[in-house]
This record gives structure tokens, C-alpha cells and sequence, in this order.
């Protein structure tokens, strides 16, 4: 059995882009989960907790940015690498872009950088601790349920897979 809490994350996992995009006070589901959590497992207090998480919710929009703009240069590197023309063709063409592509995950390295150092002077350092160890916990959850078959399912049905018998 699958437990509450995990549930809820995989699914707010899911529809990270549109829940992560606000402020926790709005009443999104992400934001609103993410301050519970900071309040609960790694007991910040609620003005606290709250300044995490806008500055986490920043972050992601930031990175979701950044991998759409990567996801769109791999497409152009599709596209010219599977489309006419010599390979000195290919590469004049795909040059250009693998050096956008290099400093976009550039910039996204130094995002989450930024965004560690700016969370972590918030914090005192057992409260960094306790937040890297529910993070990590999380993770590992989430990855536990993907691996008994939560997640994506013939169909596009959530639920654990049934082995027939």
C-alpha cells in the first residue's frame, strides 16, 4: 500500500510546471504542500517555511525555463541531424546551437547553485540538514513507487501494477 503522503507527491510531481509557478500563499497545491512540509519535517516556522518555499517556487520557474529552452534546442538538433545535407553540413549547422546548449546547462548548474546557497542562508545548519534529509527521503520515495509500477501505466492510469495470477 502506497502511503498518503507519497501519493500526494508523485502526483504533485507530475504537474510540477503549473503548480510550482506561484507563491505558497495562493492555495496551489505544490506551494501549499511544500510549506506544510518545510513547517513539518524540518520545523521551520511558518514565515520562515513560507520565504523557502517562494524562493523554491523562483528556482523552478527559473529551471523550467531553462530546460524548455533546452528541450527546444534538442528538437533543432533532431531535426538538422536527421534532415538533408553532408555531415560538414550538419556540423556548421548543429555548432552553433551545442554552444547555446552547453551554456544553458551552464546556467542551469548556477541556478540550483544559487538557489542552495540562497536556501541555506535561511537556515540554521541542523535545519539544513533535516531539509537535505526530507528531500532526500522524498526522492527515494518517489523512486521506490516508480520502480513497483506507480507512474506511468498502459492506459495513463496511477495505480500500482497487478501481476496476473
Amino acid at each position: 500500500m502506497l502511503r498518503p503522503i507519497l501519493l500526494k507527491a508523485t502526483l504533485l510531481l507530475a504537474a510540477l510546471p503549473v503548480l510550482a509557478q506561484a507563491p505558497a500563499e495562493d492555495g496551489r497545491p505544490l506551494a501549499r504542500f511544500r510549506l506544510d512540509q518545510l513547517q513539518q519535517s524540518v520545523g521551520l516556522p511558518e514565515s520562515q517555511a513560507r520565504a523557502v518555499a517562494e524562493r523554491w517556487a523562483r528556482y523552478d520557474q527559473d529551471l523550467f525555463e531553462k530546460m524548455r529552452q533546452i528541450r527546444d534546442i534538442r528538437h533543432r538538433f533532431s531535426d538538422i541531424l536527421l534532415g538533408p545535407g553532408t555531415e560538414e553540413e550538419k556540423n556548421a549547422k548543429v555548432a552553433p546551437l551545442l554552444e547555446q546548449f552547453i551554456e544553458l546547462r551552464r546556467q542551469q548548474a548556477g541556478l540550483k547553485l544559487k538557489f542552495e546557497d540562497d536556501i541555506r542562508a535561511r537556515l540554521s545548519p541542523a535545519q539544513q540538514v533535516r531539509l537535505i534529509m526530507h528531500v532526500e527521503e522524498m526522492q527515494r520515495r518517489v523512486s521506490e513507487a516508480l520502480r513497483q509500477g506507480w507512474g506511468n501505466r498502459p492506459g495513463g492510469r496511477l495505480g500500482p501494477r497487478r501481476d496476473p495470477q
